[in-house]
């Protein structure tokens, strides 16, 4: 284990809930520390009940290979439990990291919040429980 470096990027999390879907927009570089803190919010989206989840990566400039493998795993969970995972707002960069971990196509990839909300109104997909 290495030691934890004196500086570390600072990631924020916008959070929201638009309907049925938990919006996760996090702010800065996604590298090994900071995903954790976002996996942590969006893992327990979920075990509280949460199975819509959109992340925006509009304000993420950069991604580490712990961020991807970080979300895949996230990915994975909520499809375990009937729900999904969408991604927007993917810049240059941040898309690229994705294209050359090979993750792209496992993610449903939206190019804005707006379109991503429209895509999850419209599928109503599959609700295995109601409120």
């Amino acid at each position: 284990m290495l030691p934890t470096p004196a500086l570390t990027w600072s990631l924020h999390i916008d959070r929201t809930v638009v309907g049925e879907v938990h919006v996760f927009a996090p702010a800065g570089r996604l590298g090994t520390l900071s995903s954790g803190d976002l996996i942590e919010a969006l893992v327990g989206a979920i075990k509280d009940g949460a199975r819509l989840l959109l992340v925006d990566l509009a304000a993420v400039d950069y991604i580490s290979s712990a961020g991807l493998l970080a979300l895949d795993a996230v990915s994975g969970r909520v499809q375990a439990v009937g729900g999904e995972l969408v991604l927007c707002g993917l810049v240059e960069p941040v898309r690229l990291a994705f294209d050359l971990a090979g993750l792209l196509p496992h993610f449903a990839i939206v190019p804005s919040r707006d379109l991503a909300l429209a895509r999850f109104a419209a599928g109503d997909t599959s609700r295995s429980h109601s409120h």
